[in-house]
This record gives structure tokens, sequence and C-alpha cells, in this order.
């Protein structure tokens, strides 16, 4: 287990960038998918995520199944709803060590959803303890939280460099969709089509 600190000083949402870009993970083949994700796989395909929501809020909970979920809420805006899923399955029950069967992409999505919530610091930590610290959506976070960093006064970079304490007005935009399916979804041509026109990557 390794121990995960999470601050929670800033409380104004992350925003997105309506500029995506980035194929991510290595995923599994569906065909090799639970029955319960293979029913959703058309679902994605058609970036239905609301109907993908409603399918798996109860069908389970082992990390495959809520991940795919988290990961739908993160596309959806429902940004506490995802932190709560990731933190559920990702955390032990005690809320501070990580558990150790969980993957890395699962830890990167967590520290996605911290980052969203505005918990800078959390999502930090989270992302440092992550694992495959040159995975490309691993670079893409630490490069969006250089980016934020240079953005702040002198005053608010020393804050949060020596404190952790990260402005109420403060936001992260992101150049990524967030989440990371842990399966790979052949996307329906209005669904490519959208993922075309918003520079969305169109395998995912």
């Amino acid at each position: 287990m390794r121990v995960l600190t999470m601050s929670a000083r800033a409380n104004r949402s992350v925003s997105t960038s309506p500029s995506f870009q980035t194929k991510l993970s290595t995923p599994s083949r569906s065909s090799e998918l639970p029955d319960v994700l293979q029913s959703v796989v058309k679902l994605l395909a058609k970036r239905d995520y609301e109907g993908v929501v409603r399918r798996l809020h109860s069908a389970g909970r082992t990390p495959a199944i809520r991940n795919t979920l988290g990961v739908c809420l993160l596309r959806l805006g429902r940004k506490e709803e995802a932190l709560s899923v990731f933190r559920q399955f990702v955390l032990s029950s005690n809320g501070v060590l990580e558990r150790s069967e969980v993957s890395s992409t699962c830890r990167r999505n967590f520290a996605t959803a911290l980052l969203v919530n505005g918990l800078v610091g959390g999502a930090l930590d989270a992302l440092n303890q992550s694992g495959e610290p040159n995975h490309p959506r691993a670079t893409e976070l630490r490069t969006c939280l250089r980016d934020w960093e240079r953005s702040l006064s002198w005053w608010r970079w020393l804050d949060w460099k020596i404190n952790r304490i990260v402005a109420k007005d403060s936001y992260v935009p992101l150049t990524f969709e967030p989440g990371e399916l842990e399966f790979d979804v052949s996307l329906s041509d209005d669904a490519r089509t959208f993922n075309e026109s918003h520079g969305l990557p169109v395998g995912r």
C-alpha cells in the first residue's frame, strides 16, 4: 500500500479546454470483457455516456466496471460523482491508502477526477503515485499542471510550492478529454465525426 495525501484547499472546478487530442492507454480487446461491459460497448461507440451510466450504476463493483462508470461521469461533467466513484475503489477503506491491485489507468483517472474538482495538490500526489510516469496521459497531466503553475502570480506560485495552497479562483485547463477506458472502442460514424470536429482521438 502507498500513502496518499490529498489537498482539499481549492474549491473551484478545473475547466476542460475544447481542444482535445491524444489516443491513450493500451486497452484490452472488447471481446475479452465481462458481459456487462460488452453490453455498453455500443453505447460508448455512440458516445452515449448517459446510457452507460444508467447501465453500470448498479452493475457491480469490480474495478473494470467502476472505472468505466467513472470515465463516463467525467466526460459528462458530473465531476463530484466521478470523484466519489474513483475514491471508492482506488482508495482502501480508510480513505488514505491506495489499493495496490488497482491499475495505473484507474489511478490516473483518480488523479484527473481530483484535478477537475479543483483538488490540485491531491491530484499531483495521486499522479506521482500512479505508476508509469512516462505514460502519455501522465505526461499530459503534468504538462497541464506546469502550464497552470506558469500562469500564477509570483506570490501564488510561492504559496503553492511551499504550502500547497491553491487560490479559490484558480483552475487548471485540460487539453484532453478526461478519462481513460481500459478497452478499445470503435466509434460510430456520428461519434467519429463529433470527435474529429472537437479535436478528439477518433479511435476512442
